[in-house]
């Protein structure tokens, strides 16, 4: 089912992978309703570790491979597992076979009986949420990932660029293509000339990655023309439409878009782009959603969330996305126009910082741009090398009202990242990042006043 750019992994090597991991896990002392954590790297043994659970009616919390181990301590505290599962020996190769170890934990919190499912949300606008998905939820949104309009099927080929660990690449990837008997392509590793080989080598008809990707592969000039390519969707943030457009002219693709939450997983979808931004598709067959406010929200049956962080975000049926939205009345596609938490009020006007934001963004030397509020308006950005914050500052007033102009300014080379690739919004990792960062220039500095380099010397 799952093909890398030297081999492939079949039904009967994943059956086999799937019995092996198994029995590692009932050697371990893994028991049915324990919640196991995993966190491997993408490939064979990470899904049938993942099938291996569910056979053995236990419960998988999916980690990413990237995170840090002070990362991974945090969310693990938030509901600790019973037991860990890592590799021993890590095999670089996607269908490489990949030894594990099964190590049992002192405290394990108590599950609600029909969580199969433990994932954790970005943490991009703050502390991770941890949500539980019954098995029930996941079957009913691989059906809805098949009934929406333009999904790969069996005649197709996904190359899947997103992180499989969390929902778009788990359910609308690896999932959805063992349900539809998808085969599913990756490349053999995330750099831009990495992910233009693949899809140059494994012919794929739909791609399925972040903004991040998209911009990569825009942004090539020795990116192949892709006939075959059908679909090419992105989801996580909403991908600019100078993204989208690159993208476009290199590949000869319009770029689609999904929303979707963790909680939920897929709630609307454009797959082929056919709806101009910042529409993000009509709701996925089986999905309600209503806009209250200005904001909004999808229903669900249950609250989704396994741990109380203390924010009302679902009451009598209905979850709060915190996104300000409008849904149009004839042809039902929703738009996403902010986050609810962007807007502020000073001297008695709302301000929206999303909207700032998009004004920064318009600066030829400003790849991105995160706007955020302390005592003042304060913008984050990721400039190219020369840009001020004087120069940006100036340009920023000849643009902007005085009330929306940042009165402070830090660039940064790269805006900081969760591992799904969504740009952190929370403004005290925002001022961490370029804390550190400055930090590590000024060590850097100190050392070579400490050790002058001499004329001519290499």
């Amino acid at each position: 089912m799952w093909i890398d750019e030297t081999e492939t992994f079949g039904r009967q090597a994943l059956h086999k992978e799937v019995g092996r991991c198994l029995d590692r896990l009932v050697a371990g002392g893994v028991r049915p309703g324990d919640c196991v954590a995993v966190q491997l790297l993408p490939g064979a043994t990470l899904f049938a570790l993942l099938l291996a659970l569910w056979r053995l009616d236990a419960c998988a919390m999916l980690l990413d491979h990237r995170l840090t181990e002070a990362e991974t301590s945090a969310l693990t505290r938030l509901c600790p597992p019973a037991f860990q599962v890592r590799a021993s020996v890590e095999t670089p190769h996607f269908t490489g076979r990949s030894e594990l170890m099964v190590e049992p934990l002192p405290l394990a919190a108590s599950l609600p009986n029909q969580v199969c499912l433990v994932q954790f949300t970005s943490g991009s606008t703050g502390r991770s949420k941890v949500v539980g998905r019954s098995a029930a939820s996941l079957n009913a949104e691989i059906d809805r990932y098949a009934a929406i309009d333009d999904m790969p099927g069996k005649d197709d080929r996904l190359l899947l660029l997103c992180s499989p660990v969390h929902t778009w690449g788990l359910v609308g990837g690896i999932l959805h293509g063992l349900a539809a008997g998808l085969p599913v392509l990756f490349p053999s590793s995330h750099h831009g000339g990495a992910i233009a080989c693949a899809a140059a080598a494994l012919e794929p008809t739909a791609i399925f990655g972040v903004s991040t990707h998209f911009e990569l592969l825009g942004n090539m000039a020795a990116l192949p023309r892709l006939p075959g390519l059908r679909v090419a969707t992105s989801a996580g943030m909403i991908t600019g439409p100078a993204v989208a457009e690159r993208f476009r002219l290199a590949s000869g693709c319009r770029l689609g878009q999904v929303y979707g939450l963790t909680e939920v997983g897929v709630v609307t979808a454009d797959l082929t782009g056919a709806i101009q931004p910042p529409s993000v598709g009509r709701p996925a067959p089986g999905v309600t959603v209503k806009v209250s406010g200005g904001e909004l929200s999808v229903r669900l049956d249950e609250t989704p969330y396994l741990v109380d962080d203390g924010v009302a975000r679902f009451a009598e049926g209905w979850l709060r996305t915190f996104d300000r939205a409008t849904i149009d009345e004839a042809s039902g596609a929703v738009s996403i126009v902010g986050r609810a938490d962007s807007v502020i009020a000073i001297g008695g006007i709302k301000i929206d910082l999303m909207e700032i934001e998009q004004v920064l963004r318009q600066h030829p030397d400003v790849a991105c741009a995160v706007v955020t509020f302390g005592s003042v308006i304060e913008a984050h950005v990721a400039a190219r090398d020369g840009l001020t914050d004087r120069a940006l500052a100036a340009w920023s007033r000849d643009r902007l009202n005085p009330l929306k102009t940042p009165k402070r300014y830090y660039l940064h080379k790269k805006l900081p990242e969760t591992p799904t690739g969504k740009v952190v919004r929370d403004r005290a990792q925002l001022l961490s990042s370029i804390s550190q960062h400055s930090s590590a220039a000024l060590g850097e500095r100190t050392q070579q006043s400490r050790n002058p380099r001499h004329p001519g010397r290499l």
